[in-house]
């Protein structure tokens, strides 16, 4: 997934060199959640949890009305879930913040209006995960009875150090639409679907989120 993720920047930087290429900055305002499957754990809820981003966008035109938007971001990936297990009916919670470097690469296809174009992008998105933390508020089932636990660990460090030991890359399906006023400012709503797994072992955890960006293309 490094090489994928390295691959693609490389392939951003060297058509941007031959290109009629807009730059701009943008920032993103996150709704994040999870796909969870435990074979421990039951009863899930998982509610939306806020969370926030900024980067640099380039706008790379193809032909027509094509072109290949993509970006290098902070995303802040947040999720809650709720469920049992541990050996106990009784409910426990799980909040994590997951702070990725996020690169997604859209095909982009604009209609021209009066004063603005609507746009319709999707593609891949590459995320490769520098910090985060996982904070459990719960309970356990002990030989001595149900205990309450409340614990915080770094989500990419390795379970034999102490860590969650949740994998760093993560790759994403993206999809948006927006709208891009002639002066450059432009807003968009877009859904990023986790494809990676990020556990080890039998259970899943997949990032999923509805993103909001606000931003502007210099000329």
């Amino acid at each position: 997934m490094k090489k994928m993720f390295l691959l693609a920047a490389a392939i951003i930087l060297a058509t941007a060199g031959f290109s009629q290429v807009r730059f701009g900055v943008q920032a993103i305002g996150s709704a994040g959640s999870a796909s969870i499957k435990s074979e421990e754990l039951s009863n899930f809820k998982t509610p939306m949890k806020f969370g926030f981003g900024a980067g640099i966008v380039a706008d790379i035109p193809l032909q027509n009305n094509l072109s290949v938007r993509s970006s290098l971001n902070f995303l802040q990936k947040r999720s809650s879930a709720e469920f049992t297990g541990f050996g106990t009916d009784k409910k426990s919670t799980i909040n994590s913040t997951l702070n990725y470097v996020e690169l997604p690469v859209n095909l982009t296809y604009k209609v021209p209006m009066q004063g603005a174009s609507v746009y319709f992008g999707a593609g891949p998105s590459f995320g490769y995960g520098i910090s985060g933390k996982l904070k459990f508020q719960g309970y356990e089932a002990t030989e001595g009875g149900v205990i309450a636990v409340n614990e915080t660990t770094d989500a990419f460090t390795k379970e034999d150090k102490g860590g969650a030991g949740m994998k760093r890359f993560d790759i994403s399906a993206n999809v948006n639409a927006g709208v891009q006023f002639d002066n450059g400012l432009f807003i968009n709503a877009g859904y990023l679907a986790g494809l990676s797994n990020l556990t080890e072992g039998d259970g899943k955890y997949k990032n999923k989120g509805i993103l909001l960006t606000v931003g502007v293309l210099l000329p």
